[in-house]
């Protein structure tokens, strides 16, 4: 754990650069399926991409993958794979083209962010 908070470095940037979403005053958009809907938080030119993804009950998406490492924090409700099903405070990992399957049976709010 040491690593998260290091001591200042004498080799940072003049001016800090910090990036903050007020995500609770973003409407919904499109979450890429029907069921899956999306805030974005971030889409930074290196690629990086996160969203707060609320998925509705019931909401179901087929095998898909995607191009990028995929990271997953279950924040509430339920959410499935083709695997098991993560609970409040779960986090997967899925490396880029990992097929799988997406889902909730009683409803999800999830952060995911693409790297």
């Amino acid at each position: 754990m040491s690593e998260l908070m290091q001591p200042a470095s004498g080799d940072r940037p003049a001016q800090e650069i910090f990036h903050v979403v007020a995500s609770a005053a973003l409407p919904w958009g499109d979450g890429g399926g029907e069921g899956f809907l999306a805030k974005e938080l971030l889409n930074a030119e290196d690629g990086r991409q996160a969203y707060i993804i609320k998925v509705e009950p019931g909401a179901y998406a087929g095998s898909h993958s995607h191009d990028r490492m995929e990271h997953l924090l279950v924040l509430e409700g339920d959410f499935y794979d083709q695997n098991q099903t993560y609970g409040k405070g779960d986090f997967v990992v899925r490396e880029p083209k990992a097929n799988h399957i997406a889902g909730s049976r009683n409803g999800a709010l999830i952060f995911l962010m693409f790297t």
